[in-house]
């Protein structure tokens, strides 16, 4: 048994969801491309300050040496401010989400010796020089190795050792990253790189990237800044650090592949699996086979749910309207089939021994006639008028009150028979169907309990139940017997066809309660009578706050 279907999210916000998923794909590879721009320029910052924290112990160690000065008792290399520390790791700063740093500013000459005095060729500690050469071969044969830009800077900001020979007569003091080391402080920025060379192929260890890194170390020595490494490096484009990871890119390509493929597969089974669960059963309900339920298990659209729960309802009345009209024709031709039957015996009879029937003979075929066709108009009419109930959608009416209808009824019956007992309150009730539906259903229960109730008295009460009012209608009658009781609200059920009941009588006035929600039911029958209960809904009235 397939479970039965559920409301699911409506074909435009399953529509939105997948263009937003596949919309962001795209999106999110940007971001998570922007990420890794990034983390590789961090990087390649991390880098820098690794190698230059090693070649500005190399160069204070040198330095320390030309001064004449033991390593083991020199001053703290700790930056001043610390308290001591231990540790003190220098963490990345720059930031490629903000704007980079212009290009950096020409490099300054050493000041030129002023006229009458000793020229000097070397600046005021020819110790920061000593160190300089000292190391020099040392940035030499890294370069070679990690194609990283060096140069050490002496207290005064210009350069005593560099990865570039011919620019060791520059200072540097004019740069924004060497002005905050010199005052104690590690600082890095970003410029953009601008190369005349060609582009090197993914696979060179050469960067050809269009962001270089410019970091500046202060070296510290006794609470004092006495040098700065100052380097330099181009990061490496994302490309080429994604081709160094191309397989796992592949694999991220194809995972979002399968990601948009089956997002695609589940909006199209979403759709096209009800839709064709549909059409099946209406095909299957053309072709005549018995009707199955339009709507597919499991959750569906919303749109497809409304559809297909409006479908199945449709279906289901016309399956039940083509079951009432196989059932009408079949009752109407059985009903119909005795007078008609009568009517042409009679008359064929009349037909043939006219000439030898007296007055008092052709008077009683005559009547007979005249009698089943008296019965068969009112069955006609009352099958038309029970057709119409059973299957006219129910309209907004008029409400009735009971009290004109009980007054009009009381006017037609003896007085000594009819005896109603309904407080004026629930009498002037409105009810929620019109005034001629109201009067056809209470008087076919009057009519039936004063034809059935012998000689004894019909009480009519009435009592409020919640949104409704329950009208009994009482006989002292001897009762149904126990057979009969489940027949009554049948058609074409009577037990007085012999004077032309058309047993439709019952069966109209359950057909006018229902269709107004309703009902009709046996209430008791026995010895002491028989009792006929009719419910009626309420109709809204401000007027009406509580019941009586």
């Amino acid at each position: 048994m397939t479970a039965p279907a559920r409301r699911g999210p409506s074909v435009r916000r399953l529509l939105l969801g997948v263009n937003v998923v596949v919309l962001l794909v795209p999106v999110l590879a940007i971001v998570l491309l922007r990420i890794y721009d990034a983390h590789l320029v961090e990087q390649t910052e991390r880098r820098l300050i690794a190698e230059s924290v090693i070649i500005g112990e190399a160069w204070r160690s040198a330095w320390l040496a030309a001064r004449g000065v033991d390593e083991a008792r020199a001053p703290d290399i700790a930056p001043p401010g610390l308290g001591g520390a231990s540790f003190f790791p220098i963490e990345p700063v720059v930031d490629v989400a903000a704007r980079l740093t212009p290009p950096e500013p020409a490099v300054r000459r050493r000041p030129a010796p002023e006229p009458g005095t000793v020229p000097r060729a070397a600046p005021a500690d020819p110790a920061a020089v000593a160190a300089g050469e000292a190391i020099q071969p040392l940035l030499q044969r890294a370069k070679r190795i990690n194609l990283t830009g060096v140069r050490v800077l002496d207290a005064d900001g210009c350069v005593v050792a560099s990865t570039a020979p011919d620019r060791l007569e520059g200072c540097l003091v004019d740069h924004p990253e060497v002005q905050r080391a010199l005052a104690g402080e590690y600082h890095a920025v970003a410029r953009p790189r601008h190369s005349d060379e060609p582009t090197p192929p993914l696979t060179a260890i050469s960067r050809g990237g269009t962001i270089r890194v410019f970091t500046a170390t202060p070296i510290h020595s006794g609470g004092k800044v006495v040098g700065v490494v100052r380097m330099s490096r181009t990061t490496i484009e994302a490309a080429r650090a994604l081709w160094k990871h191309r397989s796992i890119l592949g694999w991220g390509l194809v995972a979002s592949l399968v990601l948009v493929l089956a997002l695609s597969l589940f909006l199209s089974r979403r759709i096209t699996r009800p839709v064709r669960a549909i059409r099946d059963a209406a095909q299957a309900i053309a072709r005549g086979e018995p009707r199955q339920p339009l709507s597919p298990d499991g959750a569906i659209p919303a749109e497809l749910f409304a559809l297909s729960e409006a479908l199945d309802a449709m279906t289901a009345e016309l399956a039940r309207r083509a079951n009432y009209v196989a059932d009408f024709a079949a009752n109407v031709s059985h009903e119909l089939k005795t007078p008609i039957t009568a009517i042409r015996g009679a008359s064929e009879l009349l037909e043939d021994a006219w000439p030898g029937m007296d007055d008092a003979q052709r008077g009683r075929f005559l009547a007979n006639i005249q009698a089943d066709a008296r019965r068969m108009e009112r069955l006609v009419t009352d099958l038309l008028r029970l057709a119409r109930l059973e299957n006219a959608p129910a309209h907004a009416a008029e409400p009735a009150r009971l009290a004109e209808i009980l007054d009009g009824l009381g006017a037609h019956a003896d007085p000594a028979r009819l005896q109603i007992q309904v407080a004026a309150p629930l009498a002037d009730l409105p009810l929620a169907l019109p005034a001629d539906e109201l009067h056809g259903a209470l008087g076919n229960l009057v009519d039936n309990a004063l034809t059935h109730g012998g000689d004894g008295p019909v009480t009519v009460t009435a009592a409020r139940d919640g949104a409704a009012v329950t009208v009994t209608v009482t006989d002292q009658g001897p009762g149904i017997s126990a057979n009969n009781r489940d027949k009554v609200f049948e058609r074409f059920f009577t037990t007085r066809r012999d004077r032309g009941g058309t047993g439709l009588g019952l069966p109209i006035v359950r057909a006018i309660a229902r269709a107004r929600g309703g009902d009709a039911w046996l209430a008791h029958s026995g010895a002491e009578g028989t009792a006929f209960a009719l419910r009626l809904p309420v109709a809204h009235d401000p007027a009406v706050s509580a019941p009586a």
